[in-house]
């Protein structure tokens, strides 16, 4: 009389003889001939579902083995980074009060470009500004069905826009009474803008299965002085600094170009810029039309 056992690790045929022992053989059973009718051999119907059984239970323990190794060695290798990284800095703190230390920061330039602004900007306005930048980066397998974690960095930087305008371009200046009116060229950015990197601060975190943080991190650097030049052009950033623009101007005109008027003082000039609403109308007496040049 025989029985299959079927467990996680391994399958056995369990045969109790005549002398009531127990036999357990880990390998398949032969197959037994039957005695009296010489037909086939044939295989114990019990020992077929055992072994599908054990191949199921064999298959789950490997996937399930494979997954939380994987976490366990990216646990592992996440805390030993802290660790390292905390070790390190403590390392650091004793040895600073055992050691001299000697720091030397060297500087290469290289000569690429010098152009002339050609006495045609005349500068109106800085606007400076913290931005912030990120990019994420996330990815799966087969589609969305094996999420593998997503890339997060970001970039926290102060940022000086600068604003002018072109003297070549039209002027219209008009005079009405005690009124100047005047339509000043279109306000334009500086670029590219300047960044003050003592202020820069970056951070990149990784997902659980992905290992580019750093990667990341540098291709959203690589696109800053980009995306900078772009923001500085948009209409908001302009509105941001109009104020400062209209009082540029008015004191550029007082200066050197109203100069000679007898009612200077009690002149009320109003400045508007090319592409704003309410244009200057035709006056009375025209100061002025065309390009300025100090």
């Amino acid at each position: 009389m025989g029985e299959s056992v079927c467990g996680l690790s391994a399958c056995f045929w369990r045969k109790v003889t005549e002398d009531g022992l127990v036999e357990e053989e880990t390998a398949k059973p032969k197959a037994r001939v039957a005695a009296a009718s010489g037909g086939p051999a044939a295989v114990p119907v019990g020992w077929m579902r055992g072994g599908a059984g054990c191949v199921r239970w064999i298959a789950l323990t490997v996937v399930a083995a494979l997954l939380t190794g994987g976490v366990l060695v990216w646990k592992f290798l996440d805390e030993s980074g802290r660790l390292l990284s905390g070790a390190g800095q403590w390392l650091q703190g004793v040895g600073d009060g055992l050691q001299s230390r000697t720091v030397t920061e060297t500087l290469r330039e290289r000569l690429i470009e010098v152009t002339s602004t050609e006495g045609d900007v005349l500068e109106l306005a800085m606007v400076e500004m913290e931005e912030t930048f990120s990019r994420a980066d996330s990815r799966s397998l087969f589609g969305d069905l094996v999420y593998l974690g997503m890339t997060v960095s970001e970039i926290r930087v102060p940022v000086v826009y600068r604003y002018h305008l072109k003297l070549s371009d039209e002027w219209r200046i008009e005079v009405i009474g005690n009124e100047c009116r005047v339509l000043a060229p279109a306000i334009r950015p500086s670029l590219p803008p300047a960044i003050r990197t003592e202020g820069m601060e970056k951070k990149s975190a990784a997902g659980w299965l992905r290992f580019n943080a750093a990667d990341n991190l540098a291709q959203l650097e690589k696109g800053l002085t980009r995306r900078l030049e772009q923001r500085a052009g948009e209409r908001r950033r302009i509105e941001m600094a109009r104020a400062a623009c209209v009082e540029s101007v008015e004191k550029f005109l007082r200066r050197w170009v109203l100069d000679k008027q007898p009612n200077l003082a009690e002149l009320e000039v109003e400045v508007r810029f090319v592409g704003e609403e309410g244009a200057v109308k035709a006056g009375v007496k025209e100061v002025g039309k065309g390009a300025l040049h100090p």
